[in-house]
């Protein structure tokens, strides 16, 4: 519900391309909406394939600072989704393995 005394109000609308992806984002992003400053409200919610991010604050510098933050923490997820799953033939980097064989010559 937004409260008529803040009066800067961002909506920002992020189609994922899977359902499993835009629920994921929102479980993560989720607990740091119910820790926002007492002059701004956050709302969330999933339809389909869409996440919903509305933030409304009494001050620019508030909402300019959530935004930041919400959009560098779901660009954080989006980018190592994009490397775990699009990439699944490289090596991790923490563990290598070895098929070559040593020959007894």
């Amino acid at each position: 519900m937004l409260n008529l005394l803040n009066k800067y109000k961002l909506v920002l609308k992020l189609f994922t391309g899977s359902a499993k992806t835009t629920e994921s984002i929102y479980k993560a992003i989720l607990p740091d909406t119910y820790d926002t400053p007492p002059e701004c409200i956050i709302n969330t919610k999933i339809e389909n394939e869409y996440l919903f991010l509305e933030i409304s604050c009494k001050r620019i510098n508030l909402l300019r600072a959530l935004y930041n933050s919400y959009f560098s923490v779901i660009s954080m997820i989006l980018h190592a989704l994009e490397v775990l799953c699009d990439e699944p033939t490289k090596t991790p980097t923490r563990s290598t393995t070895n098929t070559s064989t040593v020959s007894n010559s």
